[in-house]
């Protein structure tokens, strides 16, 4: 017991005061206290080398897989000489050079957020070491670890190199002194109180309080263009994350907001006009996608008109697409394959619109055999029915033909109300016509000049 305790020991919680005076608290040890390891998270009870322990020969093997595996990461230890002459090369992160910083790949926004939500790699060494004491690499299926700042969760060094540096898509070095990583005494026996140099890529910022912190700048403020920037840039980051989750009603929220904010961005030069432009665009093009996720192609189209007036959507392959994709879903197939033809000039090697094309024309084929069919037996009737013909015109009959067809494909239930003022022969042809498409019926409503009349696609059971 007396072994035990030669080194200092920290405890798992505080201790209150009053308490303490008053003669009420308790105090609890854990025998198996040094057996629990600590990663870079405050707190983790993972062990990152569970099979280390033992004298198997499996470890060296282990050991070189950690190691390769981390410099195909770009995650493996740099060359140089000591951490004094690597410090040399680094930069402080705060005043008193307990945390030095080497950014070796910018990344693509602004400043990570204090309370962003990141998603990186790590790989932590001491000095002259190939092979880490603490990294992803080890745990969670080498999938990256994401984590809120600010939370408590990260110790206190890599909270601060977080937040200063630019991301996403970073990659730099951090050389962190014992007091600002698990502290002066180390966490023995695995963390020694010594040194440790940190190799971080960041691959994803998701700033979840951009929107609020925007609305709680005054208007002059809001106007900025680097105020713009930087809230669109995170917007749109939390957009994708959302997206990626199928999150798509949330995403579009983002998206929305982003055009508000690049609406009253004003701007003081060209480059800053085009970026904000180009900002447009893809809150745009992006709500077109939600909107067709979400099966809106109204919506789609909205977007997409919106975009004309920024861009020549004839020169963009991905508006043109999308354009295809709502008329297609609209039942509107010509409209739908003249704007497929358009986005496949563009890029004629896009296998998304090959195929998207080639399946309208296959729906064509099949929609001409069976309008052929139609035509063919609609008002053809068998022994016992007599033919019948109506006094419409060819081009009501083909508008209405297309009516049926585009209800039919629905796989939901949906309703057309018809205009006032068809005439007997009109209404009568609308109703034989239905009657040769599964599910389509005509139902009457009202008497006289207020007898209303819809065609209603019901669910086939």
């Amino acid at each position: 017991m007396e072994d035990l305790f030669k080194d200092s020991v920290q405890l798992s919680k505080g201790i209150n005061m009053k308490e303490l005076i008053g003669g009420q608290s308790e105090f609890h040890i854990d025998l198996d206290f040094k057996k629990k390891s600590t990663g870079m998270m405050v707190g983790c009870d993972d062990d990152l080398f569970p099979d280390m322990d033992n004298d198997s020969d499996d470890s060296g093997d282990a050991l070189r897989n950690i190691e390769h595996t981390a410099e195909r990461m770009m995650l493996s230890c740099p060359e140089y000489h000591s951490f004094k002459d690597l410090a040399s090369k680094m930069i402080d992160c705060v005043p008193s050079g307990e945390v030095k910083m080497l950014i070796l790949e910018e990344g693509d926004g602004p400043l990570v957020p204090l309370d962003a939500m990141v998603t990186i790699h790590y790989a932590a060494y001491f000095e002259r070491a190939k092979i880490p004491f603490d990294s992803t690499l080890t745990m969670n299926s080498q999938a990256p670890l994401r984590m809120r700042l600010g939370s408590g969760r990260f110790i206190p060094g890599l909270e601060i190199g977080l937040t200063a540096i630019k991301g996403p898509k970073a990659r730099f070095h951090l050389l962190l002194e014992p007091s600002m990583a698990w502290g002066r005494q180390g966490v023995l026996p695995r963390i020694r109180p010594e040194p440790a140099l940190f190799v971080i890529v960041l691959y994803e910022v998701y700033d979840t309080q951009a929107a609020a912190r925007f609305n709680d700048l005054p208007m002059e403020d809001q106007k900025k263009f680097e105020v713009t920037l930087k809230t669109v840039t995170s917007l749109h980051a939390h957009a994708k994350h959302l997206f990626s989750k199928k999150k798509y009603a949330l995403a579009i929220k983002d998206y929305q907001q982003s055009i508000s904010i690049l609406n009253i961005s004003q701007t003081k030069s060209e480059n800053e006009e085009n970026e904000v432009k180009r900002l447009k665009v893809n809150s745009y093009i992006n709500l077109a996608v939600c909107y067709y996720k979400l099966n809106k192609p109204k919506y789609i189209l909205n977007m997409l008109q919106s975009l004309d007036y920024i861009i020549d959507v004839e020169k963009h392959c991905k508006a043109l697409f999308y354009y295809g994709r709502a008329y297609e879903m609209l039942g509107k197939h010509d409209d739908a394959v003249v704007y497929y033809k358009k986005a496949l000039k563009l890029e004629p090697k896009n296998n998304e619109i090959g195929n998207a094309l080639a399946n309208v024309d296959k729906y064509n084929v099949k929609s001409a055999e069976k309008e052929k069919e139609l035509w063919q037996n609609a008002f053809q009737s068998g022994p016992e029915k007599k033919k019948l013909v109506y006094n419409v015109d060819e081009e009501f009959k083909n508008d209405v033909l297309e009516m049926c067809q585009s209800l039919e494909g629905r796989n939901e239930y949906s309703k057309f109300d018809l205009p006032n003022g068809l005439t007997k022969d009109e209404v009568e042809f609308i109703k034989d016509l239905c009657s040769n498409f599964k599910g389509l019926t005509v139902i009457e409503e009202g008497e006289g000049s207020k007898k209303k009349a819809s065609v209603v696609k019901k669910m086939l059971g």
